[in-house]
């Protein structure tokens, strides 16, 4: 993966070898005033425009939806352009959440870790989105005890996962929700190629409802 000198701030390898999730957080600061140039142009990241696809199979625009590690804004961008107009969004990092908010299509923007207690009650949303947080150094397979959590009955959550190298923390969270009658799958989307300037890596899009 190369990125050029200007974007060099939103290099993802530099988010996946963060230390800890301080520097995490440091790092995408760093980069949020460059970051959906440097996904467009350099990276060329497509995980929103697929997530956002199956969003719009699947969620009416009039609904209640939680941007879940929005960071700048990009799945909304594509949400709002759809229609959606009632969406709140939370970040790990203050600065690209800025950017996010800049946007103007979201109600609400909060910082918050996805790796905690979010601070929403139980059954807020009518659809919870999740794009590109579920990788390496990132946010961890227990977010999605939350994300269920803050969802609706026979709501809907959403996200992508990686599918090339498919982390068993996730497969077992997920069967463990269901078996539990906390939510049942819709559909699992096709794998596809995310991340333009590095082919081998594939996500996919998960589609499950909240009992």
């Amino acid at each position: 993966m190369t990125v050029r000198r200007a974007y060099a701030s939103a290099d993802p390898n530099r988010f996946y070898q963060a230390r800890d999730k301080g520097q995490l957080t440091e790092r995408y600061d760093e980069a949020a005033e460059v970051y959906d140039e440097a996904m467009n142009d350099d990276v060329g990241w497509s995980g929103h425009v697929e997530l956002a696809r199956t969003v719009v199979r699947h969620v009416s625009p009039d609904v209640l939806l939680c941007d879940a590690g929005a960071g700048t804004g990009m799945l909304g961008e594509r949400l709002a352009a759809h229609g959606f107009n009632r969406m709140v969004a939370n970040d790990l990092s203050p600065g690209m959440l800025e950017v996010a908010r800049r946007k103007g299509i979201y109600e609400d923007c909060q910082v918050m870790d996805l790796g905690k207690r979010l601070p929403y009650a139980s059954d807020t949303f009518d659809a919870v989105t999740a794009c590109g947080v579920f990788t390496p150094n990132h946010a961890p397979a227990s977010s999605l005890d939350e994300l269920v959590r803050i969802t609706r009955p026979n709501g809907l959550v959403l996200y992508t996962l990686r599918s090339d190298v498919e982390p068993d923390d996730f497969a077992t969270r997920q069967r463990t929700l269901a078996d539990s009658g906390l939510w049942i799958l819709v559909e699992t989307g096709e794998p596809f190629a995310s991340i333009a300037s590095e082919p081998h890596i594939r996500h996919r899009c998960w589609t499950w409802r909240v009992l």
